[in-house]
């Protein structure tokens, strides 16, 4: 059975903003997808933005320290006022048989 977890979390991403993170330590047979969670980061209303967020995995791998490597981007595509977004970036890991 494979784990999840919170791997990366951003605070505040502006509107149409995008972050991205290097996020490494897997061994070479480790499956991992990901998956983010977006949340309203605002002062205003919840009714009046309509959160959204893309995320986006731009290249894979290996790090210096023998492991492999993902960089994954978010993109706030909000819409609304003020649509500043808290946004998680969690993993889901299993090594696979061979």
């Amino acid at each position: 059975m494979g784990i999840a977890q919170k791997v990366y979390e951003w605070i505040s991403i502006g509107p149409n903003a995008t972050v991205g993170v290097w996020v490494q330590g897997y061994p070479y047979n480790e499956f991992v997808t990901y998956s983010i969670t977006a949340k309203l980061n605002s002062n205003v209303p919840p009714s009046t933005v309509d959160v959204k967020a893309k995320m986006s995995i731009e290249s894979t791998g290996p790090h210096v320290d023998g492991t492999v490597g993902r960089l994954v981007y978010v993109t706030n595509n909000s819409i609304g006022p003020q649509p500043y977004i808290r946004c998680e970036l969690s993993n889901f890991r299993e090594t696979l048989q061979s």
